[in-house]
């Protein structure tokens, strides 16, 4: 009777202990869209924390897992529009499965190492530890070609703007920091465990962190332009269907009838910018660009910015091309950071012969350069699709001189899913980044543009054909993490190296 009564106990413990970082997974829903309650990430991870302080490391692996498996259901959800209908349903359920476990287990390896630090014994390095390893975690999920960033912590406060101070100076890694490092504090301080000089330092670090993200932009010196760049943005809404079937000709046109609009409306216009893969390029058997949007250069006297599927010397690539009336080389950029298992994949011809679809997953080659591109004398620059997710690679562009970004993108595929406010929103952690304008221009939406801060100036609705014609101010200023980069978590992942071998040897016994 005695017995049973413990087993029942501590099942009800484990139950408790389980169902808090489960509970914190699901709170942390309500900071994404369509929701948007980003101050809840200031909250939401304490459950987690709390329940890694508790259990022996095994419980910690499987919190961490049970806390990413309703968060990674959620915010990856959208991926269904676009497997189930080109996927068999058991493939189909299989890969969404399969990508839920894989990012939930970097959940996992954060849980059990913040559990590890905490047995440590030693506060105030769990108080900074802490919040490091978080940052490394996902700064390990963005590596490889594996690399996927969607639903990262930090993209919850992209509406901010004077939060996103902080990404100018520490990048994006210094959101999701700033974020765990409060939670853990306030954990620590409510069990007592932080006291004394350390307290009041683990404290101050916060604060100094923090008060310079915030303020140390604010006195960086803003290059403004005389003239703004006058630009077209084209959103044609083009089904994915049309895609697969590979109805180029109607897409096409479709587009340049809208761009005639846009002239229409402002005749002034400097530039007209069109999304991800409008046009398809065969430089193996013709060097010339359609006649169609030749003849429309040289009427208008426009320069068009689009994204064309070019094959060159027998690879195929995902582009941004300029396009002006007299010009005697085409500049154009290809699309480095490729799609895993959509855009790239090390067996594509296996993937295919598996999967036997009409398209052609992992054909894509990455490319190599960056492109500066000139409007009016004016550097912009383009990345596409995917490629929004990645400060470290924008940020190179700003290096070399770029006044503006632009992002191409097709996300008709995700239908009116949190989808598409996902990575929109990925475009205002990028301005602040690079402190320069990030203009994105979608097929079905979100097309929006944010200034220099990261502040939004507009956007567009889903799944509509629109035409935007807009001064964009190029407005800038020099950023630390534009110099610098990746810095701030290669500072953190060297604390760790560096501090927990000591402390380990120092505490252990014997």
């Amino acid at each position: 009777m005695i017995g049973n009564l413990r087993i029942k106990t501590i099942t009800k413990k484990r139950f408790a202990l389980f169902l808090a970082p489960f509970l914190s997974g699901v709170v942390l829903i309500f900071a994404f869209p369509p929701f948007e309650q980003g101050y809840l990430s200031w909250i939401a991870l304490l459950p987690l924390l709390w329940t890694c302080l508790q259990v022996r490391p095994s419980g910690a692996f499987w919190s961490g897992f049970i806390f990413g498996l309703p968060l990674n259901i959620y915010v990856n959800l959208y991926l269904a529009k676009v497997l189930y209908p080109y996927l068999s349903g058991l493939l189909a359920t299989l890969a969404m499965i399969l990508l839920v476990i894989y990012i939930s287990l970097f959940y996992a390896l954060f849980s059990l190492g913040a559990n590890l630090i905490y047995r440590m014994g030693r506060a105030w390095f769990t108080a900074l530890a802490v919040p490091a390893l978080w940052i490394l975690v996902e700064y390990l999920r963005s590596l490889t070609f594996l690399a996927y960033n969607v639903g990262y912590l930090g993209y919850t406060q992209w509406s901010y703007s004077g939060l996103l101070n902080i990404a100018s100076v520490y990048g994006y890694w210094g959101l999701p920091f700033l974020i765990v490092f409060s939670q853990i504090i306030l954990l620590l301080s409510f069990r007592k465990e932080l006291r004394g000089i350390s307290d009041h330092a683990v404290k101050f670090v916060f604060t100094a962190l923090l008060l310079i993200g915030i303020a140390l932009p604010t006195f960086q010196e803003v290059e403004k332009t005389e003239q703004p760049l006058m630009v077209g943005l084209i959103q044609g809404n083009t089904h994915p269907d049309e895609v697969v079937d590979y109805s180029r000709d109607e897409i096409l046109d479709r587009y340049l009838k809208l761009t005639r609009q846009a002239v229409e409306n402002e005749p002034d216009l400097d530039l007209v910018a069109w999304p991800e893969t409008v046009v398809q390029l065969n430089f193996i058997e013709n060097r010339n660009h359609p006649q169609a949007i030749v003849q429309m250069a040289e009427d208008y006297d426009l320069d068009l910015l689009y994204g064309a599927r070019v094959r060159k010397e027998g690879d195929l690539y995902n582009s941004i091309v300029l396009f002006s009336e007299g010009q005697e080389e085409i500049p154009i950029y290809k699309k480095h950071r490729l799609v895993p298992f959509v855009e790239f994949f090390p067996a594509e011809q296996l993937l295919n012969q598996i999967l036997q679809l009409d398209l052609l997953l992992g054909s894509y080659t990455p490319g190599e350069k960056l492109t500066i591109f000139e409007v009016d004398d004016i550097p912009v620059a383009g990345v596409v699709c995917f490629e929004s997710y990645f400060g470290d690679h924008m940020r190179l562009f700003t290096q070399k001189g770029a006044q503006h970004q632009f992002i191409v993108t097709n996300d008709a595929w995700f239908g009116e899913s949190i989808g598409l406010e996902q990575h929109a929103q990925a475009s205002a952690i990028r301005a602040a980044e690079t402190g320069t304008g990030v203009t994105q221009v979608a097929n079905s939406g979100i097309t929006i543009s944010f200034d220099y801060q990261g502040r939004e100036l507009f956007r567009s609705g889903k799944n509509k054909q629109e035409i935007f014609t807009l001064p964009l101010n190029m407005a800038r200023r020099e950023t630390i993490y534009t110099k610098f980069g990746d810095y701030f978590p290669a500072f953190w992942a060297a604390f760790l190296l560096l501090t927990a071998p000591f402390i380990y040897f120092k505490t252990k016994p014997g």
